[in-house]
């Protein structure tokens, strides 16, 4: 058996995992990064094919901003291979030993703390030879589906928690393939060649029925953008993908209820010349996934031959339709699985939290912005006029901790830490948890050289944290959530009253019995 000593260990190799170890280790903490695949570095983003990245540009900062200029990013498109060797560098700058085809089996001692972490392989025996025991001060979990704090059998929401009904209980999955043999120019001329189509207001009628009006006259002469000089083409509308579902199903109507389905679709231009395709949609429910099996399918599984089949027949229709005879699409290694579990944490994010602004400001250790996002449901059915706006908020740590205080020296980051059903839509966003990472990532360093356990750290010594995060940004952190709909509005919103019921309840169902 070898051991090694370690302060911080982090568990995952997703974007936000690799700045989290980074961050710790810049901040003086010897770390090591474990993680289950041997692929390239990167996750979702780099094996998943997300190339097209969700970025807030005005609140970009601290690691993550170091990262995407070392990609040579211009403003969404991640060259997968050029960010697994930024990657790779930095975790290499900072002397992390890294791990990989590993998975980590955490031993607490009678206290909570960490007393070994043992590394097995994916069928679950050790090496028989020579196994592998870490002994580290602080953990953290940042695998996207919380892989270590579920084996500790921390409480967490599944999916949507309910909001929307058995059906659709989980927010869609993905395959983000691919374009070959299509340029920019000529996708945008077929777009706007559809939206010419005197049936079309017909036909977004019959396959919009849960939009408001106004919004599908408005999708008839809302165009595709891509400035020549960047590197995106936003599809605006989804006229494309009902067109697709016409062409595949003969109707308009059955779009509306459809388990696999194309919507507007974010397309990032790649230095290759080849399009990064993310608009096609499968319900969970589609692909009779439990959620032991959609977590199998998030961490590498093999693609459904549903979606294997809808790959193939979308580019036929572009052969056909375009008619672009020359045309591919090239699957990604992985999926793009957008929600499993959310942890329940020291302070659980809801969505009306996020809507005022987030935590206070002595309490951040940042600002981030962006919808919330729950693509794949049909919200506006069950939900008819809840409009969500756009929430600026403040980020804090306490989405990180769990919400027992007994074990104290473990957090996670990912998208599934502290956030209500509504709130992962915002929260599962790379550049948050990028954020967040490196915040934790401070905090853990802090902790494993005071003695301290990490919940003191984040807790009481949170101005430390912040005067580190600040010194890497050049002296100041942006600190800017705001409120960004009425009181009025917030107390009258029945979907945000039921996303905070949602960890009401698992709150109220963990705590422990009276005596």
């Amino acid at each position: 058996m070898s051991t090694t000593q370690c302060q911080v260990l982090v568990v995952g190799d997703e974007v936000e995992s690799i700045l989290t170890a980074v961050s710790a280790s810049r901040a003086g903490a010897r770390t090591i990064l474990a993680r289950r695949s041997t692929g390239p570095l990167g996750g979702l983003s780099v094996r998943g094919g997300l190339s097209y990245m969700d970025i807030t540009p005005d609140l970009l900062c601290g690691l993550f901003q170091e990262f995407l200029n070392r990609c040579g990013f211009i403003r969404v498109a991640l060259n997968p291979d050029k960010a697994d060797a930024v990657l790779e560098a930095m975790l290499a700058e900072a002397h992390i030993k890294v791990i990989s085809g590993v998975e980590v089996q955490l031993i607490l001692n009678p206290e909570g703390f960490p007393e070994q972490a043992v590394l097995t392989h994916p069928n679950g025996t050790c090496d028989a030879l020579n196994p592998e025991v870490l002994h580290p001060l602080v953990v953290i979990d940042a695998t996207p589906d919380a892989d270590v704090a579920r084996s500790l059998e921390l409480p967490f929401i599944e999916g949507l928690g309910g909001i929307l009904g058995a059906d659709q209980n989980f927010l869609g999955v993905s395959p983000v393939f691919r374009l070959t043999g299509l340029s920019v120019d000529e996708f945008q001329a077929f777009e706007a060649r559809l939206r010419q189509n005197p049936e079309l207001p017909r036909i977004l009628e019959e396959a919009l029925p849960y939009h408001p009006p106004e919004l599908r006259a408005e999708y008839i002469t809302r165009p595709t953008f891509a400035p020549p000089d960047q590197d995106y083409l936003d599809i605006l509308n989804p006229v494309i993908g009902i067109d697709y579902h016409l062409w595949r199903h003969g109707s308009a109507a059955s779009y509306a209820n459809a388990d696999i389905f194309i919507d507007g679709g974010n397309v990032s231009r790649l230095r290759d010349g080849s399009l990064g395709f993310n608009g096609l949609v499968a319900q969970v429910n589609a692909l009779n996934l439990e959620l032991r099996a959609l977590i199998a399918l998030s961490q590498g599984g093999p693609t459904p031959a549903l979606l294997q089949q809808e790959m193939r027949h979308f580019e036929r229709y572009l052969k056909e339709k375009g008619p672009f005879p020359h045309v591919s699409v090239i699957p990604p290694s992985e999926l793009y699985v957008r929600q499993t579990v959310n942890l329940l944490s020291l302070e659980t994010l809801t969505a009306r939290q996020a809507i005022e602004g987030g935590v206070p400001p002595e309490k951040a250790i940042g600002t981030f912005s962006y919808w919330l996002d729950l693509r794949g449901t049909q919200l506006w059915k069950l939900y008819p006029g809840e409009h969500l706006p756009k929430p600026i908020f403040n980020v804090g740590l306490g989405v990180a901790l769990p919400a027992t205080q007994a074990l104290q020296n473990f957090a996670f980051v990912s998208r599934s830490a502290g956030y209500s059903p509504i709130e992962q839509g915002a929260g599962r966003i790379v550049q948050h948890n990028a954020l967040l990472g490196e915040g934790v990532g401070v905090a853990a360093a802090l902790a494993s050289q005071s003695g301290q356990s990490l919940l003191d750290v984040a807790t009481q010594r949170i101005a430390e944290v912040q005067a580190c995060l600040a010194q890497r940004q050049g002296g100041a952190l942006r600190i800017e959530g705001k409120a960004t709909w009425s009181a009025a509005q917030i107390e009258t919103s029945s979907l945000l009253k039921a996303d905070e019921a949602i960890v009401e309840a698992l709150r109220q169902s963990s705590s422990p019995a009276p005596c």
